[in-house]
């Protein structure tokens, strides 16, 4: 397996598509009909829109340092910001308040997704220091707002089988990627267990669940993104990264045989908050 997975790790090159020497990149999402990319940079409060082919960037400033930015299924972008939680137009950027699902100060929105319900999950983490054991997870239904993980301390990737009904999540310093049973009617987790653990040196970040069932998991400060077999707890493909820290990815392309990848700075490293993609099929 290790000649195998060394193999496979020096085919998968990772390729730079994007540098403007943002602090901190996440969050990257496919958007399938417009064959664009959205990502967020949560230090600069900006949501980016960006077009690989015409190498056109779009800019949305958001209220405050912005976690996630996901589409819904009118293709209104719902935005977890500092201040609350936001629809925006993609085409005229205008901006229409929700609801503030989080109401501790101390706290900012980190990594979110929409699930396959169209309800929005969003976790989050301290504002200005991790805070242990002060994380959430809510679930955002229109009006609605549910707390359904608690007792955490960064609540970061997530995403489900393709059924929907197994939902993986990852809270940052457990170094493990956990597993639920997910009720598709409610959203309540139940049958918690690890799938997932990192005992390498990086930490798990954000992650994306792939055609084939298996989950790619960003490594912040390990300098690589990993995927694993969920059910064998195998790790199948470890591509190395030119920087340390890996934020987050997402499947992307038209065929989605792409892997987007979000990066935050490091001293010393020229490329790091970069987007990178890398073909991986």
């Amino acid at each position: 397996m290790a000649k195998g997975m060394k193999r496979m790790s020096q085919e998968l090159k990772p390729k730079l598509v994007y540098y403007a020497g943002n602090k901190l990149l996440e969050g990257p999402v496919w958007d399938d009909k417009a064959n664009v990319l959205y990502f967020v940079s949560i230090a600069d409060n900006i949501i980016y829109r960006f077009d690989e082919e015409t190498t056109e960037i779009e800019s949305y400033p958001t209220n405050g340092p912005v976690g996630a930015a996901v589409l819904n299924e009118d293709g209104q972008l719902i935005s977890a910001e500092k201040e609350g939680i936001y629809s925006i137009n993609p085409e005229t950027k205008e901006r229409t308040f929700l609801l503030q699902a989080n109401k501790d100060e101390r706290m900012r929105y980190n990594d979110g997704k929409m699930d396959p319900k169209g309800r929005f999950l969003i976790g989050t983490m301290g504002y200005e220091e991790v805070i242990e054991g002060a994380a959430k997870l809510f679930v955002v239904e229109d009006d609605d707002v549910k707390e359904i993980l608690s007792d955490m301390s960064i609540a970061n990737g997530l995403g489900w089988s393709k059924d929907g009904q197994t939902f993986y999540h990852i809270d940052t310093p457990t170094n493990k990627v956990r597993a639920f049973d997910y009720n598709l009617d409610t959203a309540e987790l139940s049958n918690e267990r690890v799938v997932v653990e990192i005992t390498d040196g990086g930490s798990p970040d954000g992650m994306c669940v792939d055609v084939d069932e298996n989950i790619w998991v960003a490594e912040y400060g390990g300098k690589r993104i990993c995927k694993w077999d969920t059910k064998t707890v195998e790790q199948l493909v470890d591509i190395p990264m030119p920087v340390s820290n890996i934020t987050s990815c997402c499947l992307g392309g038209p065929d989605k045989n792409y892997l987007y990848i979000t990066t935050a700075q490091e001293d010393g490293e020229p490329l790091s908050g970069g987007l990178f993609k890398v073909k991986i099929r």
